[in-house]
């Protein structure tokens, strides 16, 4: 989980009554700290604890683009895809900053072989960090120039 994690909106109130965190009395940083343990056990290869974190973190702030986020990361590394899919659209649509989200919805696109989706997703991510610092910016430029590659080898310019 980042720090857009902890930004607050989450727990905001929704459509007039307060959010599940709220109501629960989780403060932002309870929250981050909960999604630093499930990205710790998803680092770790524990995906069973990981998802069930990342699924409570959506259950208590749906709002929250992050948990969205890593529970669509996990769900793609399960080769769950449509439910990905979702999480990922959520993530994208509650914080289009995040790059993360875009790389993992590329992923499954080129599994399915929407590649001017995937190409699409590859060109947000890479543009959302000009300063080439972000570890899934970087990971959209090699998958981009995988991509280049494996067109080059078949003659597609």
């Amino acid at each position: 989980m980042d720090e857009k994690a902890t930004n607050g909106r989450g727990a905001a109130q929704e459509s007039g009554r307060a959010t599940p965190r709220a109501r629960l009395g989780i403060s932002p940083e309870e929250f981050a700290e909960m999604g630093r343990v499930g990205a710790m056990y998803y680092e770790h290869g524990n995906l069973e604890k990981a998802r069930t974190i990342f699924e409570g973190l959506v259950e208590i702030d749906p709002q929250s683009a992050a948990a969205h986020s890593a529970l669509g990361a996990l769900l793609t590394r399960t080769e769950r895809y449509d439910e990905a899919l979702r999480h990922l659209d959520s993530a994208v649509e509650l914080d289009p900053g995040q790059i993360a989200p875009y790389v993992n919805r590329a992923e499954i696109f080129i599994k399915r072989g929407r590649a001017e989706e995937a190409v699409a997703n590859l060109r947000r991510a890479i543009a959302l960090d000009p300063s080439e610092r972000d570890p899934a910016a970087n990971r959209a430029r090699a998958m981009a120039l995988g991509i280049a590659e494996a067109l080059k080898a078949q003659g597609i310019n």
